[in-house]
């Protein structure tokens, strides 16, 4: 089992590159962004930091499709949920973070506390399915302006990518990201059994600040107000992608992977977040346009 110290000091890093990443990427094509939300990034790192990894992916599976409902509802009620149009900009952040967290705990709470009624993996991803495909044929945004800018060598997204961050307002957020996040690390440290650190592990920090980022961002500039629920489009993809890609590396771990193989279990690790970030990459686009299409 890997110690809490060198557990955070893996987290952290990546959990702060998932917030950088989706923020960014939500600027340049949302519907990608939606799937992002809900990488397994930090669901891969729980799960090898526990000595029951199928446990802590099975405390996830629901946890995920609720992570989509929440997001669904604050992105289409961005302005009444926090309402904080009133506060000063550097404020909204912080309300908008916590406003969320506490909703999520509530549900994530009742959720996992009565996990052993709720269906397994198999019954969870065919509803997911269903849910998915029936809310983008319902709710897909229409492109009133381009859901994606046109394609950019590596060295200006970097560049573009550092001005994004660089500036006073971008290190504020950092650095409440890092603080906040920490603080909930530990605290899921003192869990009592292991259903619980598959919670907190759930828990899309990431994710929040991320959103709150561009709904900040958006406010500052209304012409892109509209696009923002874009991201909402493709949310409901993330449990077709999370729910496999959590049972399939905790089974890996468990049957195949004892605990001191530790450089091997990080390499699988790394090989399946490739294969997933491959497949958001290439068919979301596709999917985009097909369905931009369809509502055209």
């Amino acid at each position: 089992m890997t110690s809490p110290l060198l557990a955070f000091a893996l987290k952290l890093p990546l959990a702060l590159a998932v917030f950088l990443v989706i923020a960014y990427a939500g600027t340049i094509d949302r519907r990608i962004a939606g799937v992002l939300f809900t990488f397994p990034i930090l669901n891969g790192v729980a799960i090898i930091a526990s000595g029951e990894p199928v446990v802590v992916a099975d405390a996830i599976y629901p946890l995920v499709i609720f992570n989509c409902v929440l997001f669904a509802t604050v992105i289409t009620f961005a302005r009444a949920l926090p309402p904080v149009s009133a506060l000063p900009r550097g404020t909204k952040l912080f309300a908008r973070v916590a406003t969320w967290s506490l909703a999520w705990f509530a549900g994530a709470w009742l959720i996992t506390d009565f996990r052993a009624a709720i269906p397994g993996a198999a019954v969870l991803f065919a509803g997911a399915a269903i849910l998915a495909i029936i809310f983008m044929m319902l709710c897909w945004t229409k492109q009133n302006g381009p859901a994606r800018e046109q394609a950019r060598g590596a060295a200006a997204h970097w560049l573009r990518f550092a001005s994004f961050w660089g500036n006073p307002t971008g290190a504020a957020r950092i650095a409440f990201f890092i603080l906040a996040y920490a603080c909930l690390f530990f605290a899921s440290r003192v869990a009592l059994d292991e259903k619980w650190v598959g919670m907190a592990s759930a828990l899309p920090l990431p994710g929040f600040f991320a959103l709150a980022a561009l709904m900040d961002d958006a406010e500052a500039q209304p012409a892109s107000r509209p696009v923002l629920k874009q991201i909402r489009d493709t949310l409901f993809l993330g449990p077709l992608l999370v729910i496999p890609f959590n049972w399939a590396f905790s089974h890996a771990l468990a049957r195949a992977l004892p605990p001191e193989w530790i450089v091997a279990r990080y390499l699988l690790l790394l090989a399946l977040w490739t294969v997933a970030a491959l497949a958001v990459l290439m068919l979301v686009p596709r999917l985009e346009r097909r369905l931009d299409r369809r509502v055209s």
